[in-house]
């Protein structure tokens, strides 16, 4: 869930971000949810449409193993999810972002992160001229607030 990041030596240091999180609903609409996964690198945050929010119902955290599982794989939701979660290592993100309900967000344009524990973690990324709401339904606060950390540092406006 939760990356890492990773130091590199040039002329100068360069600090590259690259945190990811799958199974992540974004509200859409009024009643409208999707799900994406998030990718967070140096050329801003990534939200790519992996599936239907009902696909959801059929995983679930398996603590001893650390990790999500699903009771139903051979479920249309669930192949779909993992289809195109498996897509995103697999081909630029960049080009991810030509297919509809997948965009980029400039971390420039990132005004405020804030986030609201509970069950699932929830975060509301506010940017100039629209929000995106979020819910971590496989994801620690810990990890959430990992990301928040990586956003307020990388795009927040001061």
């Amino acid at each position: 869930m939760a990356g890492s990041a990773r130091v590199t030596r040039r002329l100068s240091l360069v600090i590259t971000m690259n945190l990811r999180f799958d199974k992540v609903i974004r509200s859409v609409g009024p009643g409208r949810r999707k799900v994406y996964s998030l990718v967070l690198n140096d050329d801003g945050l990534y939200l790519i449409y992996t599936g239907g929010v009902g696909a959801l119902k059929h995983y679930r955290l398996d603590a001893a193993l650390n990790q999500i599982t699903t009771d139903n794989a051979n479920h249309r939701g669930v192949k779909e999810l993992q289809q195109n979660e498996s897509r995103i290592g697999a081909a630029p993100l960049t080009d991810l972002l030509k297919e509809s309900d997948n965009y980029l967000v400039r971390l420039e344009a990132i005004e405020d992160v804030r986030i609201k524990a509970s069950q699932s973690p929830e975060m509301l990324i506010e940017l100039t001229g629209s929000d995106h709401y979020l819910v971590f339904p496989f994801a620690s606060l810990e990890e959430v607030q990992t990301l928040q950390r990586a956003l307020n540092k990388w795009g927040v406006k001061k």
